[in-house]
């Protein structure tokens, strides 16, 4: 394996079959559990250095947004009538049905379905015009959402570290 073969995998993270990785991010004494999220540097790898990164478009989380030459602003929120009680301050929902992320890699295009129902607090629009953070610092810098997760949902159901590491070397 060459240098540029090497990927990392955050240690006190969570991850999907997906390659995405979870990082709690709430306290023990608040209300409501949020995961930061984002993609392994294991899809660098895989499917070559990202090009480009899109996020939802959560006005209407049944459409995904591709494309749009409009600049996006983190401090834009939109808020249904439905998530004003419950969830004051989310950008928007998604169900499992939704798309989290589209990644257009070197060598394939991936569209990666939001793993849990959730409500969206917070996405890095940054990534979307510069998706090298992505490639460069894919758990820091290269983040793509904040969520908070409906009920039902166990963060220990999703894979260790070194479950993840295992669960790629049988691919």
């Amino acid at each position: 394996m060459s240098d540029e073969d090497e990927f990392s995998i955050a240690v006190g993270r969570r991850y999907t079959q997906e390659h995405l990785w979870f990082h709690l991010i709430s306290g023990p004494n608040d209300d409501h559990e949020e995961y930061k999220i984002g993609v392994s540097d294991f899809v660098r790898i895989e499917y070559g250095k990202i090009l480009k990164v899109t996020l939802p478009n959560i006005t209407d989380a049944s459409e995904f947004m591709i494309g749009s030459d409009d600049e996006h602003s983190e401090e834009e929120e939109i808020v249904s009538k439905d998530d004003e009680k419950e969830d004051a301050g989310a950008l928007g929902e998604l169900s499992t049905d939704d798309n989290l992320v589209g990644l257009q890699c070197e060598f394939e295009t991936l569209n990666i379905l939001a793993p849990v129902a959730c409500s969206v607090m917070s996405m890095n629009g940054e990534i979307e015009n510069n998706p090298h953070y992505v490639n460069r610092d894919a758990y820091g810098d290269g983040w793509f959402v904040i969520i908070r997760v409906h009920d039902g949902f166990d963060f220990d159901d999703l894979l260790s570290s070194e479950d993840y590491v295992d669960y790629l070397a049988e691919l």
